[in-house]
């Protein structure tokens, strides 16, 4: 008997992560691809190649539903077409939902990654359907997902939680986005990597915070990840904040610095006074059992 199951992707800029997961949010058939060898020959080709092969070599055993994919990207409010990758080069504007359903036969869901890692979050923690919550992934860049009112916040144009796009008044650091002046060029990864290149030549970045946390220079940069906390928690005053992504799984990251940075900048007494601090646990599945929530929860409304 086949198990039924959703394909699900965790598409990021290095990597692929690919798995089948079942109603129980059980994972099957696990791999990783590499992101760099699908777009050899154009991304869109690669990924409708290889996931068809993978498809045939699991389709005695296993019967795909629908496949929900994780971008990092802009995905437009109908969840159908990419606008904006800037990891992935020609995957702007991009109708992969339309293409793959030719390909797969089956519903296509796109979002955006890190609401994908949102949603694990919130079944990993248990939290209240009604619970206002904000999640904040902090990597190469400052990713942002929003959940309240027992769902996804989406926005008008399908971008909401850019969070990493807040200007700072005076800033001329330029930012990926096209603009001058974001926080994410300054409290992102990338800052850390142009510590590494200009500041601190004789350090590798996943060393920076161990060899260097007390300079004035990281002390800046976790203050600039506290400051687009601290705005997001002063306009919504969530039930809870989680904090994840890479820059807080590296050797001694200062976590109570960041922490005393939020509860700076956050409004006094409150929502200063009651914050609830939660703590993403990072593994290589959560963006996989994350898009199998989200297939699995629109499937069962069409």
């Amino acid at each position: 008997m086949q198990r039924e199951v959703i394909l699900c992707l965790d598409i990021g800029g290095t990597n692929c992560r690919i798995g089948l997961v079942d109603r129980a949010y059980e994972v099957y058939a696990q791999q990783i691809w590499s992101t760099e060898a699908l777009a050899e020959h154009g991304f869109m080709e690669g990924l409708s190649e290889k996931l068809a092969q993978y498809r045939k070599i699991h389709k005695e055993h296993f019967l795909i539903k629908a496949a929900a994919l994780g971008f990092p990207s802009t995905v437009d409010r109908t969840r159908r077409k990419l606008l904006s990758t800037p990891n992935i080069e020609g995957m702007d504007n991009v109708e992969v939902a339309d293409i793959l359903e030719k390909s797969l036969q089956v519903p296509v869901y796109l979002e955006r990654d890190v609401n994908l890692l949102l949603l694990y979050d919130l079944y990993c923690f248990q939290l209240e359907e009604e619970s206002t919550v904000i999640g904040i992934y902090f990597g190469t860049g400052i990713g942002n997902s929003i959940y309240m009112g027992g769902d996804l916040l989406c926005g008008r144009n399908g971008v909401a939680g850019e969070l990493g796009h807040i200007p700072q008044l005076y800033a001329d650091v330029p930012c990926g986005c096209g603009n001058t002046g974001c926080i994410e060029p300054i409290g992102g990864g990338k800052a850390l990597e142009e510590l590494c290149a200009v500041r601190f030549q004789d350090t590798k970045i996943k060393e920076i915070y161990a060899r260097h946390r007390n300079m004035p220079e990281l002390k800046k940069q976790v203050e600039a990840m506290a400051v687009p906390v601290a705005t997001e928690i002063n306009i919504l005053d969530p039930d809870y904040v989680i904090l994840g992504g890479g820059l807080l799984q590296m050797r001694d990251f200062p976590l109570h610095l960041l922490k005393e940075n939020i509860h700076k900048h956050t409004r006094k007494p409150y929502p200063a006074e009651n914050l609830r601090f939660l703590y993403s646990n990072a593994n290589q599945e959560n963006g996989v059992i994350g898009a199998g929530i989200y297939g699995w929860k629109k499937w069962k409304e069409e």
